[in-house]
């Protein structure tokens, strides 16, 4: 049995694959969810910079995969 004061493992690349996945996710939200109420007040250039973000990270994630630790 493991306790829970123990790190948990992780697999190299597990965080990058991670972030990328949660910047996909955030702009899918943001652009599907652009005409629901709340997010009709997003300026453009936010929605642009989610975009940004969500490239950047599969990028990085496709040009240095962080295989090792």
């Amino acid at each position: 049995m493991v306790m829970a004061s123990e790190p948990r493992w992780q697999r190299p690349g597990q965080t990058q694959r991670r972030r990328c996945g949660m910047a996909w996710l955030m702009l899918l939200l943001v652009w599907g969810g652009r005409w629901l109420w709340p997010l009709l007040w997003l300026p453009g250039w936010l929605v642009l910079v989610v975009a940004i973000w969500a490239l950047l990270e599969f990028v990085l994630l496709l040009l240095a995969p962080r295989r090792w630790r």
